[in-house]
């Protein structure tokens, strides 16, 4: 399932983009030259991962996501973007996931 996942972060995202397998079942995804005002590219890349992933493949299960973002350019960074992107992460998984 870990490799159906980073695959189809490959495949959604473009050849410049990173995908990073951060540790178990975490991903970060490192989305090249795009600042927030761009945000609709990513939530169109996020939306058709997700509809993909919802799609059962060959004997692996439907797989569902939590997913936290930070550009760049974000007003009032707290900390490095990673662990901005990290904490709306944890915050999205204590309400609900999703």
């Amino acid at each position: 399932m870990i490799k159906r996942v980073a695959n189809q972060l490959k495949s959604t995202f473009r050849e410049i983009d990173y995908v990073c397998r951060v540790g178990g079942d975490e991903f970060a995804n490192i989305v090249v030259d795009v600042s927030e005002s761009q945000k609709s590219f990513v939530d169109e890349r996020l939306t058709e991962l997700k509809e993909n992933l919802a799609k059962p493949e060959g004997n692996l299960p439907v797989v569902t996501m939590s997913i936290g973002v930070a550009f760049f350019d974000r007003e009032n960074p707290e900390d490095t973007i990673y662990k901005d992107a990290d904490k709306v992460l944890y915050d999205v998984k204590e309400h609900g996931k999703k």
